[in-house]
C-alpha cells in the first residue's frame, strides 16, 4: 500500500523495511543490479542536471569558505553514481555510506580514494558536526523514518555546512496518474515508501532544523515511463519537458534542495 509521507508505527516499519542481506540472497535485482547501467541508460540528461546543481552548490560554498579540504558525505551512495560526479572536485575529502554491502564493496572498488562505510543512515558512525556537505540523492523516499534521517543529517553537518537533498515528486497528480492508471505495476514493484509533494517534504526539512536556500526542479513528470525515457533522451524532447516544467512546476519530476542548518 502506498503511503503519502506519513508517520509509521514500529509495527509498520518492521513489516515494510526489507533486509538488504536477505534481498541479496534472493537475488532481488533492485539490490544487486549495476546502478550505473540502470541509471545512465535511461536518464543521462536528468543525471547531468543533478550533477550541475550539486557542482554549483559546492562551488559556491568553496568560494566563500577558505578551509580545505571540504569533508563531504554521500549518504546512501549505492554503487557511486553521485560519487562519479563529485570526485571531480579536487578540494573535497569524500565519504560515502550505504546499508547495502554489495554496493559498498562495488563503490570502494570503483572509487579507491573515497572513504566508503557500510552502515545505517539513521545511526551513522560519524561524530557530530563533522561534515561540511552532506549529499542525499534519491534516498529519503525509501526510508520510513524520514524525520530521523533528516535529524541525523542535522547532527553530522557543521553549523556553517549544508545539505543537498534530492527526492522524486511522486505525490503529484502526474505521478498518481502513472501509478494508478497507466502503469499500475509500478506500485507492486517499487520499494519507495514516501510519495512526497513539495510542501510535505519542505515541512520535514524545516522541522529537522534546516533552512531551504535554493531548489532545483529537475524535469517534468511525464506519466508513462517509456514515453518519458524517449522524450528525456532526445534534445527536443528534453527541451519540451523543461518548458512544461516552467509552465506547470507542481508536476516536476523531482526536487533538489540546498539547505543550511538553522543557527
Amino acid at each position: 500500500m502506498v503511503r503519502f509521507s506519513k508517520k509509521f508505527t514500529i509495527k509498520e516499519i518492521n513489516k515494510i523495511q526489507k533486509s538488504p542481506q536477505r534481498e541479496i540472497k534472493k537475488k532481488n535485482p533492485w539490490y544487486t543490479e549495476n546502478q550505473f547501467e540502470a541509471t545512465h541508460k535511461y536518464a543521462r540528461p536528468t543525471i547531468q542536471r543533478r550533477y550541475t546543481f550539486i557542482f554549483n552548490s559546492i562551488e559556491k560554498y568553496l568560494q566563500s569558505n577558505t578551509k580545505r579540504p571540504l569533508r563531504t558525505l554521500d549518504a546512501g551512495c549505492g554503487d557511486g553514481v553521485q560519487l562519479q560526479g563529485i570526485i571531480q572536485i579536487p578540494e573535497l575529502e569524500i565519504w560515502g555510506i550505504d546499508y547495502n554491502p554489495v554496493r559498498t564493496v562495488r563503490a570502494q572498488e570503483r572509487f579507491p580514494t573515497v572513504n566508503i562505510v557500510w552502515g545505517d543512515l539513521l545511526r551513522t558512525p560519524f561524530k557530530n558536526g563533522i561534515f561540511d556537505v552532506v549529499l542525499c540523492s534519491q534516498v529519503i523516499e525509501h526510508i520510513p523514518q524520514d524525520d530521523l534521517l533528516l535529524q541525523e543529517f542535522a547532527k553530522v553537518i557543521k553549523p556553517e555546512g549544508f545539505l543537498i537533498l534530492g527526492a522524486p515528486n511522486e505525490g503529484c497528480f502526474m505521478a498518481r496518474l502513472r501509478n494508478y492508471i497507466f502503469e499500475r505495476r509500478i506500485l507492486k514493484s517499487t520499494d519507495h515508501i514516501n510519495f512526497y509533494k513539495e510542501m510535505a517534504i519542505r515541512r520535514k526539512i524545516e522541522a529537522a532544523g534546516f533552512i531551504i536556500q535554493e531548489v532545483m526542479r529537475e524535469n517534468w513528470f511525464f506519466p508513462h515511463q517509456r514515453i518519458n525515457y524517449y522524450l528525456t533522451n532526445r534534445h527536443w524532447g528534453f527541451r519540451f519537458m523543461a518548458w512544461l516544467n516552467k509552465v506547470i512546476p507542481s508536476q516536476t519530476a523531482g526536487y533538489y534542495f540546498r539547505c543550511v542548518r538553522c543557527r
